[in-house]
């Protein structure tokens, strides 16, 4: 189901990490991106480290402090969105934080899409030694955030701040506004307000084209508590074609429902009929899983499980038609990059 569209910018941003990248000259190795829902406004920094420090002064200096805590943060399941010192500011700050389930990375969508973009305009400004793309950088994400967007048909930039970023030439040649500063400034006031409530009636417009794609190409499926299905995992691995390699695994048991489309599964190992991990996957990823022998097995071993429908913890999941997985090619790094949700897969090796 699409998630509902905001009402004021920065009140749901979705954060992701790019990376890793070649060293640069400021020694660092990662990126950090936070896309705000309403404005497609983009934020980036670079990292010398992918950790919980570095991650948690980016969210307090580059988003708490200059826009006000956010009231949902979307992030993946890396470790580090899941640590302490992640859980504690979003405490303290009262910020509702949701992840993503693994390998489906559509409900983060939108900070994908600017990750695909930003290494894009990367891979045209950097060196040959490719070690000056963190001081590309700013200039990038300043051009991306004064373009105008295809979903809200206007600039982020404009729609955050209320007015266009001025260039040279508006510098040499200045505007001045007629009539009085202050009925200007009620101006720009109503206009800007105006424009960010067509910008949120535009989004709700595409994702309802979305949805109206999807669900004439699918349909709904439901599982019960201890019903077996396999889970589609995709591995990569160098030096191996990726058709033959295998990419379901199971068999899984349903542990209990948490929305439309998220489901708590636990594997569960035949040989010590012993269950295993649990963890939360999308229903795009499951399907069912066929063995009169395993299922008797799995029923006879199985703990006692309540369906609970009304997760506090359960994420909204999209269901519009995004890709899988979004392949592109990058000459930045000279190779084929797989964003998944958790990691970006290189032909010449995994980081």
């Amino acid at each position: 189901m699409p998630v509902p569209a905001v009402e004021a910018p920065f009140h749901r941003v979705g954060v992701d990490l790019l990376g890793r990248f070649p060293k640069s000259l400021g020694d660092n190795k990662w990126i950090i991106i936070c896309t705000d829902y309403l404005t497609r406004y983009a934020i980036t920094k670079s990292l010398l480290s992918a950790d919980a420090p570095e991650v948690s002064n980016f969210m307090v200096e580059e988003i708490i402090l200059k826009h006000g805590a956010p009231r949902t943060i979307i992030t993946d399941r890396g470790q580090v969105f899941q640590s302490m010192l992640i859980f504690e500011i979003n405490r303290l700050c009262n910020v509702d934080h949701r992840m993503t389930t693994a390998y489906h990375p559509q409900t983060n969508v939108l900070a994908e899409r600017f990750n695909k973009t930003l290494a894009d305009m990367l891979s045209m400004y950097v060196d040959v030694e490719q070690r000056n793309w963190d001081q590309i950088m700013p200039f990038v994400t300043f051009t991306y955030n004064t373009a105008r967007q295809e979903t809200t048909g206007l600039k982020p930039f404009y729609l955050l701040h209320g007015r266009e970023a001025e260039t040279t030439l508006d510098t040499i040649f200045p505007h001045s506004p007629d009539g009085a500063t202050q009925d200007y400034l009620q101006h720009l006031l109503n206009q800007t307000e105006e424009s960010r409530q067509l910008a949120r009636l535009r989004t709700l417009e595409d994702q309802q084209k979305d949805r109206r794609i999807y669900d004439a190409k699918h349909r709904p499926v439901n599982y019960n508590p201890v019903d077996l299905v396999w889970i589609f995992t995709p591995v990569f691995k160098v030096g191996l074609s990726e058709k033959p390699l295998k990419k379901y695994f199971g068999p899984y048991q349903v542990v209990r429902k948490l929305s439309e489309v998220t489901y708590e599964v636990q594997d569960f190992d035949p040989l010590t009929k012993r269950w295993k991990i649990k963890d939360i996957v999308h229903v795009i990823r499951m399907k069912p899983y066929n063995d009169p022998y395993m299922q008797k097995d799995c029923l006879e071993d199985s703990p006692k499980i309540i369906q609970d429908s009304n997760s506090p913890r359960a994420e909204p999941e999209s269901t519009s038609p995004e890709e899988k997985r979004m392949t592109f090619n990058n000459p930045f790094h000279s190779q084929t990059c797989l964003i998944t949700a958790r990691r970006c897969s290189f032909k010449g090796g995994t980081m």
